[in-house]
This record gives C-alpha cells, structure tokens and sequence, in this order.
C-alpha cells in the first residue's frame, strides 16, 4: 500500500515521478522489501538489521535510516511483543511489517486525517504516537490493581499477593523499558541526522519524546509501588510466622511443668506418696490443672495471650 504524506494524506495507487519532493509511505512484507529496495533507492545491502528485532532503536547508515519497532501486546505484556521495521530515505518511508500492524495503524491516520495537511515529519509522529495514545488509561489499571492489593493485603488476606506482585512487576517493567526506547527513538529521529526532514516540523517528535517520559515516570513509580507492596507483604508474612512461633513458645512454657510432673510421677518407685493413696491420681490432675490456671493468669498479666 502507498499513501502521499506530503501535502495532502491519501492513498495512491502510483508512485509519484522522480522529482517530485514529495515523500511517499510504503507498507511492504519482508518478501516485496527484497524485490523493491533497490528501485526504491535503498542498497542492497539494506535489510541486514531486521534480522533480530530486540528493542525500539534507529541507526543512520550512509544512504538511509533503519528503525525497528518492538511494541508490547496490552493485553498480554509477558507474551512476545509484535515486531517491525522501517527504512527511511529522501523520497520514501518504508515499513517492512508482516504482521499487518503498521498497515492497520495508517489506515487509522487516514481515516482521522483524511483531507487534510500532512507533511513526512507530522506523520511520522503521527505514526509513532498511535502505540502510546492508550497507556494511560492501561497504566491506571495497573495503579487500581495494585491499591485492591493493598486493601486485601491490609485485611490479611495475602494469599497469592506475592506471585501479583512479581507478575505485575514484570509486566510494568517492560512497559517501562518500552517507553525508555521509544523516548530515545523520537530524540534520534529528531535529531535529523540525514536532512531527510524539515528540523522545524520536526519538532512535533519532541511531544512524542515527551509523553514517553511521562509514561516511563508513572510506570516507574507503578514499580516502585511494587516494590513497596512486596515488604509489606514480607512485614506480615514475618509477622504471622512470630505470631506461629510466639504461640508454639506458650504452649510449651504451659506444658513445661506439666511435662515434669509426668516425668516425676512415672518413675514409679514403690514408696512414692501418692502411688498407694486412693484419691492421688485426682490429686495430680488438680495440680496439673492448678500449674496450667496459674500460668495463664501469668501470662494475661503480662499480656503475653
């Protein structure tokens, strides 16, 4: 698919003359990128760089400008993100995509921008700005979750609240990290390196930079929620296992003396007092029962139970 992004934004069906000025997006798969690079005025040698795809970055090479895009799936963070690239030169910006993604994103701007000025610079922008235009409102779910959290954790109820935390951790955390690379992104290509834009319209990246590093700061402090929860949920995981092992220590300072009373009395030598006296047994479990009364009454004075 071709679509003019100098002027008027629409799709062609042409490309335009050599000479023209104006700049030109492709959508092309990975196959048709092989067959039309040269004509479109790209080395042969293009095409190298999107063999791995790990991060959102550009590069300037001597005859154009590679970009790769690696944007995370909302609806499953910890899954493999879609991936893609793009090839810019004088007269064309290129994206080589077979996942359908940078087609369906344009058709989005070409239903929003229909008619309407357009120039290379806006419209990258444009592009670029579709994949954070939602992540607010994802990132506060993400803040509403955590504070649900935090109100089940308050009631002691933290069953799982460990194995949350980390998956939400993990997920912000690449979102964090996308946004770090799509903020370094729109400072590269602002810097115009090949004078292949207008350094004045393409200021427009600087918004796109800058909501970038808004969201990496909310995810941040997201994280760091986190991290936060984690010691409280460690606080009182601590404190249940003291409250475990201060309950184990009464009941074995309770049935301490008890313990040697049993010990005592099961020697069983033939002149102890109470082996021949008809009410010692009853006489030993009131004792008993008197050792354990006194105890308690110890440790309720010391607020100890």
């Amino acid at each position: 698919m071709m679509y003019q992004i100098t002027g008027q934004f629409k799709q062609i069906e042409q490309l335009p003359a050599d000479g023209a000025g104006d700049m030109t997006a492709l959508t092309l798969t990975p196959g048709e990128w092989e067959e039309q690079k040269e004509p479109l005025g790209f080395p042969s040698s293009a095409g190298l760089e999107h063999r791995q795809i790990r991060r959102c970055r550009t590069e300037a090479h001597p005859k154009y400008i590679f970009g790769s895009l690696c944007i995370p799936d909302r609806k499953q963070l910890l899954h493999p993100p879609l991936k893609f690239v793009f090839y810019v030169n004088a007269r064309f910006l290129i994206f080589v995509d077979d996942t359908g993604t940078a087609g369906q994103t344009i058709s989005r701007l070409l239903h929003r921008y229909d008619d309407r000025e357009m120039s290379p610079e806006f419209f990258l922008s444009a592009f670029l700005q579709e994949f954070l235009n939602e992540d607010i409102e994802l990132l506060e779910k993400y803040e509403s979750h955590l504070f649900l959290m935090e109100e089940r954790a308050l009631r002691g109820n933290i069953k799982n609240l460990l194995t949350n935390i980390l998956k939400s951790r993990r997920e912000l955390t690449r979102l964090r990290n996308y946004y770090e690379q799509m903020k370094d992104l729109a400072r590269d290509l602002s810097g115009n390196s090949k004078d292949y834009f207008d350094s004045e319209k393409l200021q427009v990246l600087n918004s796109l930079s800058d909501r970038a590093d808004q969201l990496q700061g909310i995810a941040q402090q997201a994280i760091d929620y986190c991290q936060t929860l984690r010691d409280f949920e460690q606080a009182q995981s601590d404190h249940k296992q003291n409250k475990t092992i201060q309950f184990l220590t009464i009941m074995t300072s309770i049935f301490f003396p008890l313990t040697v009373i049993t010990g005592w009395y099961g020697m069983n030598f033939s002149y102890m007092p109470e082996i021949n006296t008809r009410y010692g047994y009853f006489i030993v479990i009131a004792v008993s029962a008197a050792v354990i009364a006194f105890e308690l009454i110890i440790l309720r004075l010391r607020k100890m139970i």
